[in-house]
């Protein structure tokens, strides 16, 4: 089975992952520019409050109080979110923080170089430590002296970026991520609804009767695919209506035909039959005898007509069934030769045998090919003019490796370039004819017996006149 080459499945996937995509770009692009400042005021808000009332709380506090006990309580005041410290620097240098802290951290606050080290439970990935924001700075002041100053500062986060904003901030992304979806999925709906209305107009056309529309959609997906299908349906639909149109053309031509051929010998009959019974009318006995040889051959080429009709039809339909066998067919050639001798010498005429082959076996019906033949030389019979000659050849065909080629050629009259064509067609008959022509069926017969033999059947003209009707037949292996 042939893998397919796409499915509307990653076409929708691809879509909802460029959605996203855009999705997150747009929540970045807000983040940094719009609720980074907000984050950044809010905190230099909260920063100041805090600062204020660490500052007011420790002059009004009592010296047993501890200092780092006092800061602590502030710290809630700024939840969740990047690490906040709230530093009280004495004037004597001395360093309070609301968090335990290392030995080296006192360095920042006195002058001295700060490390990696300065600050506890930092994240090796994230903010950098050793460089600080001071959101807010608060004087201390003791009985109206300044006693030191509280710092509320927070690290900053590399290249200058501040952390995500907070949980509830990044409810402010979603309008954003549903916004980019609904776009997403008005482009693929519209993408959807415009290639299944192609396939509606197909059907609503398809259904009025034009099998000429075509969808022509070249994507590989399931859609495509139909599509695809629904086109080679229609392709097939406009053979088979054409098939049909010209069967239909070539049974009402084929009627025709049949009642003009049964109407011609019964019009004869009738007006021989009309003469002689009108007792009004002389009849001598020699015409009473021409009048009723005349009904007896008219009777004949009757009886002639509906039997080779009677025949067709059997052939076309395969009611007849071949009882192939292995025959010569050069000895049944022959044989068939000796039998119309002498008719052709009667008429006037030669008839040649080239045994080019001594032996030519083939897997066919010998009734049927013995038919074939008699067709043959009874056209030539009609065709051919008093002197000619008719020549048969039975070769190997050159071209076709394991057939065999019989050729019945004449030096008759022959037929019209543009004729051709039409030599096995249903009651065809060439000009010049000794007796009127025959049915007009022997030829159409000799094609379907050929061709139900797996053979085929041309005519030719030949230099510098007459007519080569040339048949091949498979060899029997």
């Amino acid at each position: 089975m042939k893998r397919p080459r796409g499915s509307l499945f990653w076409t929708i996937a691809g879509i909802f992952l460029l959605a996203v995509v855009v999705g997150t770009l747009v929540q970045v692009l807000v983040a940094v520019a719009v609720l980074r400042p907000l984050e950044a005021r809010e905190a230099r808000a909260r920063a100041e409050l805090a600062a204020s009332g660490a500052a007011a709380e420790l002059a009004a506090a009592p010296a047993t109080l501890p200092i780092d006990t006092l800061l602590a309580r502030h710290r809630n005041a700024f939840g969740p979110g990047p690490p906040v410290f709230l530093v009280y620097r004495a004037r004597d240098g001395r360093v309070w923080t609301d968090r335990p802290i290392r030995s080296g951290a006192l360095a920042r606050f006195v002058g001295a170089p700060v490390t990696r080290d300065t600050f506890p439970d930092r994240p090796r990935h994230g903010p950098r430590w050793d460089r600080f924001e001071i959101l807010a700075r608060r004087p201390v002041l003791l009985a109206g002296v300044p006693a030191g100053e509280i710092l509320v500062v927070r690290p900053e986060w590399p290249h200058g970026v501040t952390a995500l904003p907070e949980s509830r901030a990044s409810l402010l992304f979603l309008p954003f991520a549903v916004l980019a979806s609904v776009v997403a999925g008005l482009v693929m709906m519209r993408m959807l609804v415009r290639r299944l209305r192609a396939l509606e107009v197909f059907a609503a056309r398809v259904t009025e009767g034009d099998l000429s529309v075509r969808i022509q959609d070249p994507t590989g997906d399931e859609i495509g695919r139909l599509a695809g299908r629904l086109d080679h349906m229609a392709e097939r639909l406009a053979e088979a209506r054409a098939q049909l149109e010209s069967t239909e053309r070539q049974r009402r031509q084929l009627f025709a035909d049949i009642t003009h051929e049964l109407a011609t010998p019964l019009t004869s009959i009738r007006g021989y039959a009309e003469t002689l019974l009108d007792p009004q009318v002389t009849v001598s006995t020699s015409e009473r005898t021409r009048y009723v040889r005349g009904v007896l051959e008219e009777a004949r080429r009757l009886d002639r007509l509906i039997r080779d009709l009677f025949e067709l039809a059997r052939l076309e339909a395969g009611a007849t069934p071949l009882a192939k066998e292995r025959l010569d067919w050069a000895a049944l050639c022959r044989n068939t030769i000796e039998r119309f001798e002498p008719r052709f010498r009667n008429a006037g005429l030669r008839l040649a045998w080239t045994p080019s082959l001594p032996e030519a076996w083939i897997e066919a019906d010998g009734h049927h090919i013995e038919e074939v033949l008699d067709n043959l030389l009874v056209n030539a019979l009609r065709y051919v003019p008093h002197g000619g000659t008719v020549e048969l050849s039975l070769v190997r065909a050159p071209a076709s490796a394991g057939r065999l080629r019989l050729t019945v050629g004449d030096d008759g009259p022959g037929i019209a370039p543009e004729d051709l064509p039409h030599v096995f067609e249903r009651f065809y008959r060439g000009a010049g004819a000794r007796d009127g022509g025959g049915s007009g069926l022997g030829l159409a017969i000799v094609r379907e017996i050929v061709e139900r033999h797996g053979g085929t059947v041309r005519a030719r003209g030949r230099r510098p006149r007459g007519l080569s009707i040339e048949i091949e037949l498979p060899a029997a292996g």
